[in-house]
């Protein structure tokens, strides 16, 4: 076994050179492929403790041979697939001298805090990854998983002041987690977070900050997206009504005068009423005026021409 995981490794870092220096031939699914490969084989490496070393060492030696900083691919790929490793095959401290060499490149210690201050942002940069959103996707949910099985679980109780107070990455990075954990039919929840933030129109506020977070958004349905007519209609149709319902009643209207909204409202109305007959009488009266003058001036043509016969 530890032959045939070797070979997915070096596959791996192959695909990463061929995105670094050739990024046309670099093939999405395969690299998928091959690091889920690579994934499979680290719980049965738990019980192969000599094996597991072997697997560790091979990934350091090829770990070593670039900067983890040449893409945002390989920091990714590599910091995320060895602190996997390090979770799920490393039982005794003999097989994470890679997850070790990885850490101390880190400006942040903790995994979970990393992922979430340091690979969750490179995700949500303007153009990260040469734009793949596959990638996008793919990491964020490793991220995701990874957060929610070592390091902490979801607030399922989470209010929206709660998730507004939070950094825009990690709203990002919370909505995800919580499909992972809640499942992704929530915004269909009247209970759940994601129900109320549709409702008060939070996600389409955050859709039009970020090219990922509108990505996200309209992939996991949580956008409400109505033609500009359809929206004027319902806001004309809803005040239209509110309107209607000032005069059903007298002593209904004169409460709702003593009341801010409806006060402004009306007066606001009223208002609009005098500024358009102030401007639509004297257009009217000039051109009553000017029909008249053209009629008298007719007639004393016609009574010139009569005397002149």
């Amino acid at each position: 076994m530890s032959e045939s995981i070797k070979t997915y490794i070096q596959d791996l870092f192959r695909y990463l050179e061929d995105y670094e220096s050739n990024y046309s031939e670099f093939k999405t699914e395969a690299f998928f492929q091959t690091y889920n490969g690579i994934f499979a084989v680290f719980q049965a490496l738990r019980k192969q403790r000599d094996k597991a070393v072997e697997v560790d060492l091979f990934f350091l030696e090829n770990i070593k041979q670039a900067p983890l900083s040449s893409s945002d691919l390989r920091q990714l790929t590599i910091q995320i697939l060895i602190t996997f490793f390090e979770s799920e095959a490393d039982t005794d401290g003999q097989s994470n001298q890679a997850y070790l060499h990885c850490r101390d490149l880190r400006s942040i210690k903790r995994d979970a805090a990393f992922f979430e201050e340091h690979l969750v942002p490179l995700l949500y940069r303007e153009g990260s990854l040469n734009n793949n959103l596959q990638l996008n996707d793919f990491f964020l949910k490793e991220i995701s998983r990874y957060i929610n099985k070592f390091a902490r679980g979801i607030r399922a109780d989470m209010n929206p002041e709660e998730f507004d107070a939070l950094p825009e990455h990690h709203k990002l990075l919370e909505l995800s987690r919580r499909r992972l954990e809640l499942g992704d039919q929530l915004a269909k929840d009247r209970n759940s977070l994601e129900f109320q933030l549709q409702r008060i129109g939070v996600f389409n506020k955050l859709s039009e900050k970020s090219r990922i977070f509108d990505h996200y958004l309209r992939q996991w349905d949580y956008l409400i997206t109505t033609s500009f007519w359809s929206r004027l209609k319902s806001s004309l149709g809803v005040i239209w009504g509110k309107f209607k319902g000032l005069f059903k009643s007298f002593n209904y209207f004169r409460l709702s005068l003593l009341q801010r909204k409806p006060a402004f409202l009306y007066y606001g109305l009223i208002i609009i009423i005098f500024i358009l007959l102030a401007i639509y009488v004297p257009m009217r009266w000039k051109s009553y005026s000017m029909e008249k003058y053209q009629e008298f001036e007719r007639q004393a043509t016609d009574t010139r021409e009569a005397i002149s016969k």
